[in-house]
């Protein structure tokens, strides 16, 4: 019992080892996938599929705890060790059993923890059509065709500590769906896609990367061959917040927690295997978050990668460990840029700006450029005790800006409003300056200075504007 009771503590999580399951399906020719949970009394969840079913013989294969790992696997094969159905379920529950049919054959077996230790005998038990009778969704798998029912009952590990068990299946059901549309995003599109349901909601796949998004920008593709092996590494740099869309916001990895999925996005088979962080080779970063590396690895290079039993890691080689920080340095710079130099005026490298970022003692802060025209304009303009207290105002907005507030809502992913003004306004503020007089009154001289500031740098037919405003005055 202590060596079945180890086996149970691989580490699954809930999700992965759902994953797992969902695995054997797709692996077995499945194109639908029903998830069914029981969300009143949480006393199971099954798992029935289309597959291509099993022999008895199969079905006890699958179910050894001491099976095999050296079983014969294709290329496609999603498995690795040959152990994911029973310890991923055992994982989760005490009662496991498994109706398969196949050529109109079926076969009904079952795991049950509390029975192995009455009895004190490691068997598997055979079920009968009594037995069936009991078994939740049984009913629903026909001997007219191939296919495959999983379910767990007894679900003392995922429902440890729960105090509303039925509340805490719908919250990990609301969580499962995202994970399912992520791992297996790729299964879920194109012509021959699966479909996955769970309790009756169909699986959407989710892409990591938003390649429909016109604003992700994919960086050169660059591929590393290892024994022969070729891996595929792509990398991306997701659209600021203010460019995605509503949906997209909600989104578990693109909104508050963003900054913890950026990283690697290790694939194998087109199942999405491990996501976010770098494996050790830098920090999660507020101004990286936008970062995401797709690697593809085949399988065979499993044992090099160190692939885990529960499919949800993996380590890279040391030959690719410097390879993989130069592709850091270059995906993450692009997201950098994209947070400091977000809505800057390319056409106008020599703009003035309103803000300017003052490093000194280690640290940097912020203050008003008072070369900016607007700010030396007015300046020119003031009496002398007038001109003292424009300064303390201008010093005390720096002083006190907002920075620990920002950061927090930039962390948050929450998009900037950022204001265009309307030509109406735009006027205003040119007839500001006219009135004022001074320097800054003349039209010839204005023109060439404010297409270097903000936010007259945007205005495309500026001199005419300025124009039409002077012309107002006469």
């Amino acid at each position: 019992m202590e060596l079945l009771e180890s086996m149970r503590s691989v580490g699954y999580s809930f999700d992965a080892a759902v994953a797992d399951i969902v695995d054997n399906s797709i692996a077995a020719g499945a194109r639908k996938i029903q998830i069914v949970a029981d969300s009143i009394d949480a006393s199971y969840i099954a798992f029935l599929d289309d597959g291509d079913g099993m022999t008895s013989d199969k079905a006890r294969e699958a179910l050894k705890l001491a099976g095999t790992s050296r079983v014969e696997r294709t290329t496609t094969d999603l498995g690795r060790f040959g152990l994911g159905l029973k310890t991923a379920s055992l994982s989760q529950c005490r009662r496991l059993s498994v109706v398969t049919v196949r050529d109109g054959v079926r076969s009904a077996l079952q795991w049950d923890i509390d029975h192995v230790r009455q009895t004190g005998s490691w068997s598997i038990r055979v079920l009968d059509d009594q037995d069936l009778a009991v078994i939740p969704q049984a009913d629903r798998l026909s001997v007219d065709e191939n296919g495959t029912l999983v379910v767990w009952q007894a679900l003392d590990y995922l429902l440890a500590g729960a105090g509303d068990p039925a509340l805490e299946i719908s919250e990990r059901l609301q969580h499962l769906r995202h994970h399912l549309g992520l791992v297996f995003q790729r299964f879920l599109e194109g012509r021959d896609s699966v479909r996955i349901e769970v309790n009756g909601v169909v699986v959407a796949p989710v892409d990591p990367f938003l390649e429909g998004n016109s604003k992700t920008q994919a960086g050169p593709r660059e591929t590393v061959v290892i024994d022969g092996h070729t891996v595929v590494v792509d990398p991306f740099t997701l659209p600021h917040p203010s460019a995605l869309s509503s949906r997209d916001r909600k989104r578990s990895d693109l909104g508050p927690s963003m900054r913890d999925h950026q990283g690697f996005y290790v694939y194998r088979n087109k199942r999405l295997i491990s996501h976010g962080g770098w494996f050790g080779l830098s920090k999660l970063d507020e101004l990286t978050k936008q970062s995401r590396v797709r690697v593809e690895i085949p399988p065979e290079l499993d044992s090099q990668w160190q692939l885990d039993i529960k499919k949800s890691r993996v380590e890279p080689p040391q030959a690719f460990r410097s390879r993989f920080r130069q592709i850091i340095e270059h995906v993450t710079g692009g997201s950098k840029r994209l947070h400091r130099f977000r809505g800057r005026a390319t056409s106008t490298p020599h703009a003035v700006y309103l803000w300017q970022a003052i490093e000194e003692r280690g640290g940097y802060r912020y203050a008003i450029n008072r070369e900016h025209p607007m700010i030396a304009g007015l300046q020119t303009q003031l009496p002398p005790e007038k001109r003292r207290l424009l300064e303390q105002t201008l010093d005390d907005l720096a002083t006190y800006f907002p920075a620990p507030d920002l950061y927090v809502r930039m962390a948050d992913s929450q998009p900037r409003i950022e204001i265009q003004f309307a030509e109406a306004e735009l006027r205003e503020r040119l007839r500001a300056i006219r009135d004022a007089g001074g320097a800054l009154a003349d039209p010839v001289a204005l023109v060439p200075a404010l297409r270097r500031v903000e936010p007259f740098n945007n205005v495309e037919d500026l001199q005419s504007l300025v124009a039409e405003v002077w012309e107002e005055n006469r």
